[in-house]
């Protein structure tokens, strides 16, 4: 029975360490997304503009459960183990709600991203400081022009009367050293021909479908969790546990 009982405070040992590193790392990855596609989830209403956000939630409330865990697995001490427990199927009840709900708005991505991105573009060439700071940033990483290409500048009649119907906007020109690219436009011929529709909602799509396959992975390794917990905090009942 003392064997078991060793096993089994082992592996939750084992599984609450590799959780807490888990816990990091998604901590590390949602700070680092949200660096850099601050601005591409800037233009979308959606929900999934908070990916980033939801990566660190996550990754801190694993890396406390793995912290908490490791604790009450070392001096196998129940009560800690009952919260421990608790907190974990609260978590992954959360998660849960959180991947319906992701599923259920995934399709409204799409509409989100243009309809967010038109916005932008038209705050940009009216000359919003804050629309041409999204909008530049976004053209230049993904190397894109416009919603749906460089019409969005050379067939808009404000952006023509501004500058003029061969230009587009500098940031839909890859940088060079030349006089023509340090200023505010460049020529059409030499910008880049994709819209960035396409290129934004693929951004996102495939950020949300990474977020939903993590935190499915999780919920299955949290089961786990959930399960040794339980068993633990029976050997120990058994046993009579310890105080802290």
């Amino acid at each position: 029975m003392g064997c078991k009982k060793n096993i089994i405070k082992l592996l939750l040992v084992v599984f609450n360490v590799i959780a807490v590193i888990i816990g990091l790392a998604l901590l590390g990855i949602g700070a680092y997304s949200k660096y850099e596609y601050g601005d591409i989830l800037a233009i979308s209403e959606s929900s999934f503009t908070s990916i980033p956000a939801m990566l660190m939630i996550i990754g801190v409330l694993v890396f406390v459960l793995g912290f908490l865990g490791c604790f009450g697995s070392f001096r196998e001490n129940r009560v800690c183990l009952i919260i421990y427990t608790i907190l974990l199927v609260l978590v992954l009840m959360g998660e849960i709600v959180a991947i319906i709900i992701s599923l259920i708005y995934k399709g409204k991505i799409s509409e989100s991203v243009k309809e967010g991105l038109e916005e932008k573009i038209g705050e940009y060439i009216e000359g919003d400081e804050e629309a041409i700071d999204i909008v530049d940033k976004i053209q230049e990483t993904l190397e894109c022009c416009g919603l749906e290409g460089q019409d969005s500048y050379t067939n808009n009649t404000k952006w023509i009367a501004a500058h003029n119907k061969t230009t587009v906007p500098a940031s839909c020109c890859k940088k060079s050293e030349d006089a023509e690219n340090a200023a505010k436009t460049c020529n059409a011929a030499d910008g880049f021909t994709d819209g960035c529709y396409d290129k934004v909602y693929n951004t996102l799509a495939d950020n949300a479908g990474l977020v939903i396959g993590i935190t499915l992975g999780f919920i299955v390794i949290q089961i786990i969790g959930v399960c040794l917990g339980c068993v633990f905090c029976q050997r120990i009942a058994r046993d009579g546990y310890k105080e802290v």
